[in-house]
């Protein structure tokens, strides 16, 4: 797929109400795999050395930074073995 088809399918799914509505329906789990992901590249780590930081595996990390059911347990020692700190909004 070109770039330019993908470009014009992804202004299409834009445009469907459905798309949309699902799309900001995760934007919750987007923003929690952002900034683990920021954190650890921020430290410049890999995913490998925050799991051997965190006693887990790599592909536990890889699950984290997915933003899918990640606990508040879990975001604290990533963000302790990212050096990093954890700051909340609800609004």
């Amino acid at each position: 797929m070109t770039l330019i088809s993908y470009a014009k399918i992804r202004e299409e799914l834009h445009g469907d109400p459905e798309f949309v509505r699902e799309y900001e329906a995760l934007a919750e789990e987007f923003e929690v795999a952002d900034a683990l992901i920021r954190a650890r590249r921020t430290a410049k780590m890999t995913q490998q050395e925050v799991a051997e930081k965190m006693g887990t595996t790599q592909s536990a990390i890889a699950r984290m930074e997915s933003g899918k059911s990640v606990s508040l347990k879990s975001i604290k020692k990533y963000a302790q073995a990212t050096n990093s700190r954890i700051t909340l909004t609800i609004g």
